[in-house]
This record gives C-alpha cells, structure tokens and sequence, in this order.
C-alpha cells in the first residue's frame, strides 16, 4: 500500500502528514494490552482535557472514571435502558440512546461506545459489565469526523 493510495483518500492528505526520512507517516490508533492499561491512559489524558463526551459506555467504567469529570464540560449518552445514578447526574449533561451499535468481537456481540476528547476517541467493547476491548483513534481528521458524529448522536437521544 504506497503513498498512492493516500494521495487519493481524502482523510489522509499528504500536504498535512509530517515525512519521517522521506517517508509521509502518521498514527492512527492505539490497541491496549489491558483494560487497566487503558483505564490509566484514560485518567490522565480525561485529567488534562476540559471537554469530555461519551457515548455509550457501560455504568461500571463511568464510575472508574467519574472523579475525572469534575469541572469539565461534560455530555453523556447512556447505553440504551441504562438509568442515571445520582453521581452522574451531578457530572454534566445526560441523556440515553435510542439505538444499540455492537460489532463482533471474536464472535461475542459487543456493544460499542465512545469516549471522546480533543485528541483522540477511546472505543470500547463490551457485554453487560465486562468490558473486552479498549482502542483509540488518533488520527486528526478522524478524531473530529467522529466528534460529529457524536454531537450528530447527542441530537437524536432521549434527555
């Protein structure tokens, strides 16, 4: 796959891709080795950051991460039948999907949901209260593609 097929991708112009000794590269995405691994990464990178949405994502990792949302701007879709406990209430705005997205995972039908910040989307996998698989989306163009799509999520969602 050389530089060609960039060239005619419009989510990967090469005019905005820093050349590493003459070769155009950039990071797309991050597979963590564990759950706590990912967990962690989240604390701190939710630390820094002053905007948070999240879509999606089961109750148990909300409450891991919630001392993390305190004074941020902060929107949240709940899972589809999920109710709001008292804590998250006070963390920023709620409200609950309208639809299930799930993809296979290693043929289990995990549901997905998002975490968004200003540089990267979290993804997570899930079943019930068990989540399987954290990755991120780091790529510029696509970290924001899908922070539309989340405010595109926001507006259709019961509140």
């Amino acid at each position: 796959m050389g530089s060609s097929l960039l060239n005619f991708n419009p989510c990967f112009p090469l005019y905005n891709m820093p050349a590493v000794e003459g070769i155009y590269e950039a990071k797309l995405s991050t597979t963590f080795a564990s759950v706590e691994e990912a967990v962690k990464e989240m604390r701190e990178k939710i630390g820094k950051s002053k905007t948070v949405r999240i879509n999606s994502v089961p109750i148990s990792l909300l409450s891991k991460l919630a001392p993390f949302f305190k004074g941020k701007d902060v929107k949240i879709i709940l899972p589809l039948g999920e109710k709001p406990t008292d804590e998250l209430k006070t963390l920023g705005e709620l409200a609950v999907t309208k639809s299930r997205i799930f993809k296979d995972y290693k043929g289990i039908n995990a549901n997905v949901g998002s975490i968004y910040l200003s540089d990267r989307v979290y993804d997570v996998a899930w079943t019930k209260d068990r989540i399987l698989e954290v990755d991120t989306m780091e790529y510029e163009r696509c970290v924001k593609c899908m922070w539309d799509m989340f405010e595109t999520s926001w507006k259709h969602s019961r509140k």
